[in-house]
C-alpha cells in the first residue's frame, strides 16, 4: 500500500499546520546559518586588516614595550640567512582633518617606498607611491572612496609638533581582495614620518621591520638567527601575537553570540518536536481507517517520517536562505551603525555555517519524526476511532524524570566546573542549556498538579471556560508540556540575560563615576577602546596650557607592553599588555575601582614604583595582591610588585597603571596621549572657552567629564539595546509555539466546540476558552521560569570570573521581575487572538462532521 498520495494531500489539507511546521525548521536553520556567518565575516574583517598591515611578513621585530629602535639595525637583519625580504616600518596613530569640523582616526604607515613592495602584498590603482623626502601620502583605496578623496587632493594630519599638509599621491589596495575602511591606514615616507611623528633627537628611531622568511618550514629557525644579533631590548616573533587583543574582544562576541543561538535552537527544537506530535493527536481517525482498511504498523510510522523529512528538507533550504539575508541585512547594519567596511559576504561564505545548518534542519526533522512515527505505528484500529485521546504520555513519566534529574545533577556540576576554570568558560553555555532542558523534562511529569491548581485559581472567575480550557490542556499532556517548556525557557533565559545585562551596565556605570574625574580631557582623538591608545598630542600644548590659570593638570600615556611568559614555557605567546602611565599623587583620592588594596595606601606605593593592574590581567597570570607581574621593558624583563588589583573595562582590563617616572625609565615613554584637567571651583564656565580656543589652535579635542560620560552611556546603551532584542526574540518564539499548540487545539476541539456552539455556548464564552487555555500554559510556564531566571542571572555573573578577572555584583529589580511576567503575559494572550477568533468563526455545521 502506498501512502506517498496520502501524505502531500495531508500536507495540502492542513496548510497551517504544514507552514507553522516549516517555520519551525526555518527560525532554527535561519540562526544557525545567520550568526556563523556574521560571525565569519567580523573574523574575516580583522583578518585582511592584520594582513594589509603585516602584508607577507611572517616574522616581526619591535622593541619591548614598543618604544622603536635603530634604523641602523635594519642591514644586519636583511644580510641574515634566510631572510627573503625585510622592510623597515614606523607605525603611528594619527588624525586627519577634513574641513573645519570633521576628523578621522588614522593608522599610519611609514615605508621606505623601494623595499615595502616585498613585504606587502598591494598595488597601486591609482596615482602613484609615495616618495622619500615629499609631505606625499597613499590612502587605502575603501577609506578614499568612503571619504570622497581623490589623487591630488590636500589632507591635514596632526604630528608631534602641529597639524602639517600632506597630498593624496595614490590609493591602493589589498591584491588579496576588500580591506577594512575607516580603521583607516595611510603610507608615507618612512623619513616624513620619522621627521614629524618621532620625538626630536631621535629621528632615526623605527617601530618595527617586517620580515619574509623562507621556506615557510625554517621560519624558526629564522626567528632564532635573527633573535642572535639583536640588543637586550629589542624582539623577534610571528606578528599573530600583536592581534591578541583584537582576538578576545571577538572571543567575548562570539560567546554572546553562541548563547543566543544555542537558546534560540532548543527553543526551536522544543516548537519543532511539538508541530510533529500534532500530526499523531490531529489524524488519529483518519490513521486508523488506514489501518482497518489494511495500512501496517510500518507503513504508517514511515507515512509520518518521510513527511517530516520532506518538510525538514524544505523548511532547511528555506532557513538557509533566509540566514544569508539576515546575515546580510545583519553586516549592513553593522557596517554603517560603526562605520567599517566589512568584507562582502561571498567572501567570508565557508561551508561551515551551511553544514551546521543542514545537519541541524534535518537532525531536527528525523528526531521529530521518529517519536510521531512510533506513536502511530501504535494506535490501533479500535482505539483511533475513540474520540477520546488516551493519556500515553504518562507511560514516559518514569523516563522523563530519570533523564531530567541525570540533566540537572550532570549540568549542574558542569556550570560549576566552569566558573572555577576547570573547564572552558564557554561550556557553560552549553551545560546551562542542559540545565534547562532537564528542568522541564522533570516539570512535565508534574503538569497535571500544576494545571489543576492554575485552573482551580481560575474558576471563581470562569468557572465553565476554566473546566473546559482545563480539560483541552490534560487532553494532549505531552504538547501542552512542550509549549509549557517554551514559555519556560522564554521566562528563564530572557529574565537571566536581561538582569544580567542591567548588572553589567550598572558595574560600568559605577566604574566611570570612580576611574573618570578629571573636568576636562584633551586628546587628539577619541580612544581605541581595545588599546586605549591615540595620536600623540603635539609638543607645544603642554607649555600652554601651563599658562591658563585656574587649572593643573597631568599628561596621560598609553603604551604597549608585554608580559614574557613564565620561565620554561619558551614557546608560550607573551601576553601584550597597555601600561597607562600618569603622575598619580601620594596624598590624593586615585582614580580607581579597587577589587584589591588599600586606597589610601596606593599613591606612595605607586611613588616607590609599585603598579596597579586590571582584574582580567591578575585573573590570566594568577596574580593576586602583594605578588611581581614581570613586565619587559628597555633593560629586560622586571618584575614590578602589585600594590592593587582594580576593574578596569578600558583595554579588555589588560591594563597596568604606572606612575609616570618609572615607565619613562623602565619603558622610554615620550610624548603625551591626553591631558586631564582639573578647574578650581567656580571656573569651569570661565576657563572652557579658553580650552576649546587651545583644542581649536591644535586641532584636537576637548571634552569634559560630563561630554565622556554621556558618550560611554551612549555606547552602552546601544549593546544594551542590541541584547534587548535578544531577549525580545526569545519571547517572540515562545509566542510562536504557543500560537502554534492553541491553534492545534482549537483543530482538535473543532467537533466538540460545534455541539458546544449548538447547546448555547456563546462566541464570547469560546474566545475565553481559548484564551483561558493560553493563561494556563502561561502561569504554569512563568513563575517557575522568572525564579530560573533569576538563578541564571546569578550564575551568568559568576562566570564572568574568567572574563572579567571578577564576577559581576548581583542585584534583584523587583520591576524586572514585575515587567517580566505583565510583558510575557501580554505576549501569551496576544498570542492567543488568532486560535481564538478562529474558533468563533466555525461553522456549526462542519464542525459536526469533522474528523
Amino acid at each position: 500500500m502506498s501512502l506517498r498520495k496520502y501524505t502531500i494531500r495531508s500536507m495540502q489539507q492542513r496548510p497551517g499546520r504544514t507552514v507553522l511546521t516549516l517555520l519551525s525548521i526555518v527560525i532554527g536553520v535561519g540562526a544557525v546559518v545567520s550568526i556563523g556567518l556574521g560571525t565569519a565575516t567580523t573574523r574575516n574583517a580583522y583578518k585582511q586588516l592584520f594582513e594589509m598591515v603585516t602584508g607577507k611578513a611572517n616574522l616581526e621585530i619591535d622593541a619591548s614595550g614598543g618604544v622603536g629602535f635603530s634604523l641602523k639595525l635594519f642591514p644586519e637583519v636583511a644580510k641574515v640567512p634566510g631572510v627573503l625580504a625585510a622592510a623597515p616600518v614606523v607605525e603611528r596613530q594619527t588624525s586627519m582633518s577634513l574641513g573645519e569640523d570633521r576628523r578621522v582616526r588614522l593608522q599610519l604607515l611609514g615605508i621606505d617606498p623601494a623595499l615595502d613592495a616585498q613585504v606587502r602584498d598591494v598595488e597601486i590603482s591609482a596615482g602613484r607611491m609615495v616618495e622619500k623626502g615629499q609631505n606625499e601620502v597613499v590612502l587605502d583605496e575603501s577609506f578614499a572612496t568612503f571619504l570622497e578623496l581623490k589623487v591630488g587632493d590636500d589632507v591635514r594630519l596632526l604630528t608631534n609638533r602641529i597639524t602639517k599638509t600632506f597630498k593624496i599621491v595614490g590609493v591602493l589596495r589589498p591584491k588579496s581582495g576588500v580591506g577594512v575602511a575607516k580603521t583607516a591606514l595611510a603610507f608615507m615616507p618612512i623619513d616624513r614620518a620619522q621627521l614629524y611623528f618621532n620625538r626630536r633627537g631621535r629621528e632615526d628611531i623605527i617601530d618595527k621591520i617586517q620580515v619574509v622568511a623562507a621556506p615557510s618550514d625554517a621560519v624558526d629557525e629564522v626567528r632564532l638567527r635573527i633573535a642572535a644579533i639583536l640588543p637586550e631590548n629589542v624582539q623577534v616573533h610571528k606578528p599573530e601575537s600583536g592581534t591578541q587583543l583584537m582576538r578576545e574582544t571577538l572571543l567575548s562576541t562570539e560567546q554572546g553570540l553562541r548563547f543566543a543561538t544555542v537558546f534560540t535552537i532548543v527553543m526551536a527544537a522544543f516548537i519543532i518536536l511539538n508541530t510533529f506530535l500534532m500530526n499523531v493527536s490531529e489524524r488519529r481517525r483518519h490513521l486508523s481507517i488506514m489501518r482497518a482498511v489494511g495500512g501496517t504498523r510500518w507503513q504508517i510510522g514511515w507515512s509520518l517520517f518521510g513527511e517530516a523529512l520532506l518538510l525538514g528538507f524544505v523548511g532547511t533550504l528555506i532557513g538557509i536562505v533566509a540566514g544569508v539575508i539576515v546575515a546580510f541585512l545583519a553586516t549592513y547594519i553593522v557596517a554603517n551603525s560603526f562605520q567599517v567596511e566589512l568584507p562582502a559576504l561571498r567572501e567570508t561564505m565557508t561551508a561551515r555555517p551551511f553544514v551546521m545548518g543542514a545537519l541541524f534542519g534535518l537532525l531536527m526533522s528525523i528526531v521529530g519524526g521518529i517519536l510521531p512515527s512510533v506513536m502511530a505505528a501504535r494506535i490501533s484500529p479500535l482505539e483511533g476511532m475513540n474520540r477520546v485521546v488516551p493519556a500515553r504520555s504518562r507511560g514516559f513519566a518514569a523516563l522523563f524524570f530519570g533523564g531530567g534529574l541525570l540533566l540537572v545533577i550532570v549540568s549542574a556540576g558542569g556550570i560549576g566546573a566552569a566558573i572555577l576554570g576547570h573547564l572552558p568558560i564557554e561550556a557553560a553555555t552549553y551545560f546551562g542549556v542542559g540545565f534547562l532542558v532537564g528542568v522541564v523534562l522533570l516539570d512535565i511529569v508534574l503538569l497535571d498538579p500544576q494545571a489543576t491548581l492554575v485552573a482551580w485559581l481560575l474558576k471563581p472567575f470562569r468557572r465553565v471556560e476554566a473546566n473546559l480550557a482545563l480539560k483541552q490542556v490534560l487532553r494532549n499532556r505531552m504538547r501542552s508540556a512542550l509549549t509549557v517548556a517554551v514559555v519556560f525557557m522564554a521566562g528563564s533565559v530572557g529574565l537571566g540575560i536581561a538582569n544580567s545585562i542591567l548588572d553589567c551596565v550598572q558595574d560600568v556605570y559605577d566604574w566611570t563615576e570612580v576611574a573618570l574625574r578629571a573636568d576636562f580631557y584633551l586628546r587628539a582623538m577619541m580612544p581605541d577602546m581595545a588599546t586605549g591608545t591615540a595620536p600623540d598630542l603635539p609638543d607645544e600644548l603642554g607649555p600652554d596650557l601651563e599658562k591658563l590659570p585656574h587649572l593643573s593638570f597631568e599628561a596621560a600615556s598609553f603604551i604597549q607592553g608585554q608580559v614574557p611568559p613564565p620561565a620554561g614555557t619558551q614557546d608560550e605567546e607573551a601576553m601584550r599588555v597597555i601600561v597607562i602611565a600618569r603622575s598619580f599623587k601620594a596624598n590624593e583620592n586615585l582614580p580607581f575601582d579597587l577589587i584589591s588594596g588599600d586606597l589610601a595606601k596606593i599613591g606612595a606605593a605607586m611613588q616607590a614604583g609599585e603598579v596597579v593592574i586590571g582584574s582580567v590581567l591578575a585573573q590570566k597570570k594568577n596574580i593576586h595582591l602583594g605578588d611581581k607581574l614581570a613586565l619587559e621593558t628597555t633593560d629586560g624583563t622586571k618584575e614590578l610588585t602589585v600594590c592593587g588589583i582594580a576593574n578596569e573595562y578600558l583595554v579588555g582590563g589588560l591594563a597596568v597603571h604606572m606612575q609616570r617616572q618609572f615607565a619613562e625609565k623602565l619603558l622610554g615613554i615620550h610624548g603625551v596621549d591626553g591631558y586631564l584637567i582639573d578647574v578650581e571651583d567656580g571656573y569651569a564656565a570661565t576657563m572652557r572657552p579658553e580650552l576649546e580656543k587651545l583644542a581649536r589652535k591644535y586641532d584636537v579635542f576637548l571634552l569634559s567629564q560630563t561630554d565622556i560620560k554621556r558618550n560611554i552611556r551612549t555606547f552602552v546603551r546601544a549593546v544594551q539595546w542590541s541584547l534587548w532584542v535578544l531577549v525580545v526574540l526569545g519571547f517572540v518564539v515562545a509566542a510562536f509555539g504557543l500560537v502554534n499548540t492553541l491553534t492545534m487545539n482549537v483543530l482538535e476541539q473543532t467537533r466538540e466546540l460545534g455541539l458546544l456552539r449548538i447547546v448555547a455556548m456563546t462566541k464570547d464564552q469560546v474566545r475565553r476558552v481559548i484564551v483561558t487555555q493560553a493563561i494556563i500554559i502561561a502561569v504554569v510556564g512563568l513563575p517557575k521560569g522568572v525564579a530560573m531566571g533569576t538563578l541564571v542571572a546569578y550564575v551568568l555573573n559568576l562566570a564572568m570570573q574568567p572574563s572579567f578577572g571578577r564576577p559581576i555584583d548581583f542585584h534583584m529589580y523587583p520591576w524586572l521581575i514585575v515587567g517580566t511576567l505583565v510583558g510575557a503575559l501580554v505576549i501569551v494572550l496576544v498570542a492567543a487572538i488568532l486560535p481564538a477568533l478562529r474558533a468563533t468563526r466555525i461553522n456549526v455545521v462542519e464542525a459536526l462532521h469533522y474528523e
